[in-house]
């Protein structure tokens, strides 16, 4: 019987699996999307993904709470970024790989 060694930590893999369950739905993948190149507001963000305010509202929340994004207040606006770089690659992959 082969033994095969895993690198990940039990603690990385559990993270692992919420970030790419939560992400398993294309709204949020639009907003991973939109938020790749930096921080938007609800708003912005509503507008780029063509949803209702309160379908993105709710996606929004929801990655935040997973700690997928992180969120700053400016006056009444709101506004959302990638917590963590590898939120960027795993869009990366999902790009390459050619999906059609």
């Amino acid at each position: 019987m082969t033994t095969i060694e895993t690198t990940l930590e039990p603690a990385k893999l559990q993270k692992a699996a919420v970030v790419l369950k939560t992400l398993g739905h294309p709204v949020r993948l639009s907003i991973i999307e939109a938020l790749e190149h930096g921080e938007l507001n609800v708003t912005d963000i509503q507008e780029t993904i063509n949803e209702p305010q309160a379908i993105t509202s709710q996606h929004l929340r929801l990655m935040q709470e997973r700690d997928i994004l992180k969120s700053r207040k400016d006056g009444v606006q709101v506004f959302y970024s990638l917590k963590d770089k590898f939120i960027q690659q795993i869009l990366r992959c999902i790009k390459s790989c050619g999906i059609s």
